[in-house]
Order: structure tokens, then sequence, then C-alpha cells
């Protein structure tokens, strides 16, 4: 049985993507954002890539009593990134609201999230999640007295996303 334990994972996003950049009109990303903002140390936990499929119910007459569906649209799930909060320069605060632009307004151009199982390159055994998102929910300031400044980083996927191995 293989396992893994999350110990660099790293997670980039940026404005601008090389190549087919993934989104509501593309069929099948390849390439890579460039100029990105590496995110990794500042995230705790979440940020998990997953696919759901919406199942129709197509139930009728002659399914016998029991329910009938068929697969509908793909999504993913929002990415949501539990961090730890800082606004010194080039740190997720500035990141955010500077970098990416802030919370997604209505006219936004999506941003672009790349997540590896380590910093090595892409491969078979290293691919990366990609996808087109838009910031739907920004916390940046979390955390209750004396506890560490806590951030809550929500990506809401928009269009295709996939795996990519090179």
């Amino acid at each position: 049985m293989a396992a893994f334990v999350n110990i660099s994972r790293t997670t980039l996003l940026g404005v601008a993507w090389t190549g087919t950049a993934p989104g509501p009109t593309v069929v099948t990303p390849a390439g890579t954002i460039t100029s990105t903002s590496d995110i990794s140390p500042f995230c705790v936990a979440g940020g998990d890539p997953a696919w759901n499929a919406a199942m129709v119910d197509v139930t009728h007459f002659g399914s016998l009593g029991y329910t009938t569906v068929i697969p509908g649209l793909t999504t993913g799930d929002e990415l949501v990134f539990d961090a730890n909060s800082d606004w010194a320069a080039a740190q997720l605060g500035v990141i955010v609201k500077t970098t990416l632009g802030g919370i997604a307004r209505p006219g936004a151009v999506p941003i672009y999230v790349d997540i590896k199982p380590t910093s090595a390159a892409r491969s078979a055994t290293n691919p990366s999640f990609v996808a087109a998102c838009y910031i739907s929910k920004w916390g940046p300031a979390g955390g209750a007295v004396g506890s560490r400044a806590a951030a809550q980083l929500t990506l809401t996927i928009t269009g295709t996303f996939a795996d990519l191995v090179a």
C-alpha cells in the first residue's frame, strides 16, 4: 500500500499563465503560472483539491421503484486554506490584497492555483493540481487573544481543472 506524508506541499498562486490556462472555456489545460507567489510557508492546513460530479435524478415509472441517476456537471470543491496571518512586506496579507487583487468583485479576472505534493518539478509521481479561481473569502485577522494570528483564504474554482504531470 502506497502512502505519503505531507511535509513539503507547495501551493503557488498567480495572475498570469503560459500555455493553455485552466478556466471556463478550456478543455485541456497545459502550461504553468508565471510570476508565482508561494503561499506554502503560511499554510497550516487545507487547500485540498477534490472533484465532484452532480448526480441528476432521471427516475421514471419504469425504474421499478428505484431512484435512477446520471452524471451531470463536474465541479471542484472550494479550496479553503487555514493560514498564519502576516502583513509584512511580501507576506500573505500583501500577496492576497495587492499581488492577487483581493476579494473577487464584478468584472474580476481569475487567478491561478498550482498545488503539488512536494516542491519538486511536475512528474507522474509529483502531479500538479491546477485551476482558475476567484478569491471568494478572505479572513485576515482571526484567532483569540494570546493565540496565533490566523487567516482563512477561500478560492472558488471556475471552469476546468486538472492534474498535470509535465
